[in-house]
Formats: C-alpha cells, structure tokens, sequence
C-alpha cells in the first residue's frame, strides 16, 4: 500500500511545484517592464540599495524585504523605461511617472503596515516651498 502511495503523492507534488512556478513565470511576463537579464544589470542593484534604506528606516521583517526588493525592480525599471520611452514629452512622461508612483504605493500599502507607510510618504514628501523661518518660532 505504502510503496504505491509514496510514489503517486511524490508525483502530484511535483506537478503542483511545476504549475506555480509556470503561473508565476506567466505573471510576470505579462508585466511590460519584465526582463530577467535588463532588469538585473541596470536596476538591481538600485534595487538593492533602495530597498536596504527602507529597511533600515521602516524596521522590515524578511518578508517585507523581499517583496520591497521586487517592488522597488519593477518601478526602477518602470521608470527608465518611462524616461526613454518619453524623452521628449515632459508632460506624458511625468503623467506615467505619476501613474508608475501611485500603482507602487498601492502596492507598498499591501506589503507595510500603516505606521511604515507613514514614515515612507514622511520621507518622500517634500515640499514645494523652503520654510520662511528657521522653525524657532522667531521668524
């Protein structure tokens, strides 16, 4: 009984290994931006980098890692992309960017807990005109 059962249950997983991965494989070659060797070369270690200073500044957990570390390649990727595809278009250029940036905070809103993404939109927030004073009180 065992010697039959053994066998057929080592090959349904093995089927089942295969098929997520060809799902997975099929996901993200629908993703425009998706190319193994380009993204590797010209955004990893961008990637990296980034998603190493918001570990250390959002306090990540493994998880959270990875997942940022491939959002992170899909929007660097998404934005040279946008750069050399729209050069010379300021205004559709700055239109996807804005797209590329609000689909990665959906996204991020998925991975980070609300206090992290507090501190994310904290960092990336800048504003658009210097304060008039030095913040003391006697400007």
């Amino acid at each position: 009984m065992f010697k039959i059962l053994i066998p057929t249950l080592t090959v349904f997983l093995a089927l089942g290994s295969f098929s997520a991965h060809a799902q997975m494989a099929d996901r993200l070659s629908e993703h425009p931006t998706f190319n193994k060797a380009a993204m590797k070369e010209s955004v990893g270690p961008d990637a990296v980098a980034l998603t190493r200073e918001m570990t250390k500044k959002l306090h990540l957990n493994e998880a959270q890692i990875l997942n940022l570390l491939a959002l992170n390649r899909t929007k660097l990727a998404g934005l040279r992309s946008i750069n050399q595809e729209y050069k010379d278009d300021e205004a559709t250029r700055a239109a996807k960017t804005a797209e590329l940036e609000s689909q990665f905070e959906q996204e991020c809103s998925r991975v980070l807990t609300p206090s992290q993404l507090s501190q994310l939109h904290q960092g990336t927030d800048h504003p658009t005109t210097a304060p008039s004073n030095s913040g003391n009180g006697l400007g």
